[in-house]
């Protein structure tokens, strides 16, 4: 399963909402009045587009070998290795993201997500698609701030939702005794304290659960854990530093063979990254990575990354 820097995105999103939200001119009562139904469901709606590109590590960069991204460690890594050269291939990773407010506390969120591979096919690894557009898993849920102090300085931000399969019935068709067709329940929290305009801490957080068929068990589960801090230097520049924590259990199942999960440390990463506003609605985001897990921390350690997130509407 690819990691894509989840706290960032989240962020991404977040500074895209506050930048609308002081661009936007307030309608008057008139103007309400004589808009069209569409017109008044389209001022409702937001439209954005983030995507991250992501390289090998450092020692294939030095090399000349551009063909698999250091994005997500393996299972099947002998201990002492460097488990972290994933399959997938260089690529960009995109995400189209439909924000409707209907009224509530959390609006409604729909996410077609896709990647397009940037390696050469025959270069690829098996078993990743050759195709130039890979669709993933669309994300359909809920998400917005439930908790907020009379200071505004503490805010509690939740994302309850669904992965839905749509590129294929599953990418684990190995997961023995079950059925193809995977769904992913999911839980993301964003707990966040801002010490003054120039500080904020937060613990960005996701609970994932993989639904096979109709076997709803904890027979796959992640537990995922990112605090960050964050600096502000200006309006439209920002310094970003974090450290991901990920469990997983082990892809042993309960219903057939009698086995409890077992939980496993599979990812670990030191992030730090600068964020400029180019325009309004324009973000970029290079970072450089560290996965500070593997011992010992080598030039196989280290990979890059840039995101970008635009405000299509």
């Amino acid at each position: 399963m690819k990691s894509i820097s989840l706290l960032f995105l989240i962020l991404a999103a977040t500074s895209t909402s506050v930048a609308l939200a002081q661009i936007t001119t307030k309608p008057t009562t008139a103007d309400l009045h004589n808009k069209t139904s569409f017109q008044k469901f389209s001022d409702r709606l937001k439209i954005g587009y983030f995507g991250v590109i992501t390289t090998p590590h450092l020692d294939d960069i030095e090399k000349g070998q551009w063909r698999n991204a250091a994005i997500s460690p393996e299972f099947s890594a002998p201990k002492g290795e460097h488990k972290n050269q994933d399959t997938w291939p260089t690529n960009i990773w995109h995400q189209i993201s439909f924000n409707y407010n209907f009224g509530a506390k959390m609006n409604f969120v729909l996410n077609p997500r896709f990647m397009t591979p940037l390696a050469n096919g025959r270069d690829m690894k098996a078993p990743e698609d050759r195709s130039f557009i890979e669709i993933e898993d669309l994300f359909l849920g809920f998400q917005g701030v439930v908790l907020a102090s009379e200071d505004k300085k503490f805010n509690l931000w939740i994302r309850p939702g669904m992965r839905l399969p749509t590129s294929r019935p599953s990418r684990n068709s190995g997961n023995g005794g079950f059925g193809a067709t995977t769904h992913q329940l999911e839980l993301a929290f964003l707990p966040s304290y801002d010490f003054d305009k120039t500080w904020q801490f937060g613990v960005f957080g996701q609970v994932r659960n993989w639904v096979y068929d109709d076997r709803y068990t904890y027979a796959r589960m992640r537990i995922y854990t990112a605090p960050y801090i964050q600096y502000t230097i200006d309006d439209v520049s920002k310094i970003q530093v974090y450290y991901e924590n990920m469990l997983e259990n082990s892809r042993r199942w309960e219903s057939v063979n009698g086995k409890s999960p077992v939980f496993k440390d599979v990812w670990q990463n030191a992030y730090i990254g600068y964020g400029r506003d180019l325009t309004p609605k324009l973000n970029v985001f290079p970072f450089v990575s560290v996965f500070v897990n593997d011992r010992p921390v080598t030039d196989k350690s280290v990979w890059f990354g840039a995101q970008v997130s635009y405000s299509i509407k």
